[in-house]
């Protein structure tokens, strides 16, 4: 009889130990599903869930590594992801695995619109800041709006492609009016625009920069906006050289004093339309012997488009406080009278900006009498 009994509360054990296991065997841990991303040169993209649950949110972030390409759409399983504020992507994970697709487009410039255009003197390649010598300057690209009969108001976001190389905080913009132009002859229509780079906060590199301009007197319609895509690369400061072309001038003196051949003259030939941290340098001296016919010539670099200016002393050195000295310079029939207050005699401005290549320029001089020893 004690077998027995003992047999029936064994089997109640097992019967009762059989039902908890079955019980705990039937509870399903949830499920989750897997997130697989793809591998691109173009770009890098990171999730912040390598596995999720259905119902939870996903967080995506891509890096565009090529600069010619443009972010267009993220899919996950071929449905388009949502955009966020600060950049990053989001979707909410399906019962499902998901397999994660990019979306990129070549960038094309665009210089020119109907309502807005970027000036052809522009450069496309600038320069990083230096030593902190001309921390004044900026990297300025023009340009130039269409006549719109008065528009007084222009909205404009201006964005970069590559924030590591021009960051969107390094970018300002001034509109130009047109009597910033002219003066009070002029109205305040605004006519241009400068685009300002600051140089302390670019790297090198390259990246488009999308500028889209409204106009904000009548913003409807295609001829009162206009989007400009440009391509600018940053060099280090100091790397940026610009072409030039050999240039010959000829100075012909004229003065009362008896130069011979052989006399020694110094000529400082100044670039006023320098750009900060090209290689280019700012002025060059040359050291010029009198020809036959009292005539001095000189063989130069230069950079179609930039203004220069000269100035001639005599000797082989360029003086602090020159002695004597060319007072007036003589081109197309006008004279550029130098400044004797400031000691600057002989120092002409403006005309050669309208050399053309291969020119050949002559110039004629004359000596200030009134500096004679």
């Amino acid at each position: 009889m004690k077998k027995f009994m003992m047999t029936i509360c064994l089997c109640a054990v097992f019967l009762v130990s059989g039902i908890m296991l079955a019980a705990c065997g039937d509870k399903q841990l949830p499920t989750t599903y897997t997130i697989t991303l793809p591998t691109s040169t173009d770009y890098t993209i990171e999730s912040d869930r390598e596995n999720a649950e259905a119902g939870q949110e996903i967080t995506l972030m891509i890096t565009i590594l090529n600069n010619k390409l443009v972010l267009e759409n993220v899919f996950a399983n071929n449905i388009a992801c949502e955009e966020n504020y600060n950049g990053t992507f989001s979707f909410t994970m399906p019962a499902e695995n998901v397999t994660i697709s990019v979306q990129t487009s070549q960038i094309q410039e665009v210089l020119s619109t109907n309502f807005v255009w970027f000036d052809d003197d522009n450069l496309y390649t600038i320069t990083e800041d230096g030593d902190g010598t001309y921390d004044w300057y900026t990297r300025d690209l023009n340009i130039t709006f269409a006549d719109k009969q008065g528009m007084i108001i222009v909205n404009e976001t201006i964005s970069s492609s590559n924030q590591g190389v021009i960051p969107d905080t390094a970018i300002t913009f001034d509109p130009v009016t047109d009597s910033d132009l002219h003066g009070a002859s002029g109205s305040n229509e605004i006519v241009k625009g400068v685009i300002k780079i600051d140089p302390f906060n670019i790297h090198s590199g390259t990246t488009y920069l999308t500028m889209e301009f409204v106009n904000g007197n009548y913003s409807y319609g295609d001829s009162n906006r206009g989007t400009l895509v440009v391509r600018i690369t940053v060099v280090p400061y100091g790397e940026l050289t610009l072409e030039t072309v050999k240039e010959t001038l000829v100075i012909d003196l004229f003065s009362e004093l008896q130069y011979s051949t052989g006399d020694t003259f110094c000529l400082r030939i100044g670039d006023s339309d320098h750009i900060d941290g090209t290689s280019n340098p700012s002025f060059v001296d040359y050291v010029l012997t009198m020809e036959s016919g009292r005539r001095l010539i000189v063989e130069f670099d230069y950079i179609l488009g930039h203004k220069y200016w000269i100035r001639l002393v005599e000797g082989d050195t360029q003086p602090n406080i020159p002695v004597g000295y060319v007072e007036e310079f003589v081109f197309d029939n006008s004279i550029e009278s130098g400044d004797e207050e400031s000691e600057y005699t002989g120092y002409y401005n403006g005309s050669l900006m309208y050399m053309e290549a291969n020119d050949r320029v002559t110039i004629d001089a004359e000596r200030n009498p009134a500096l004679e020893d």
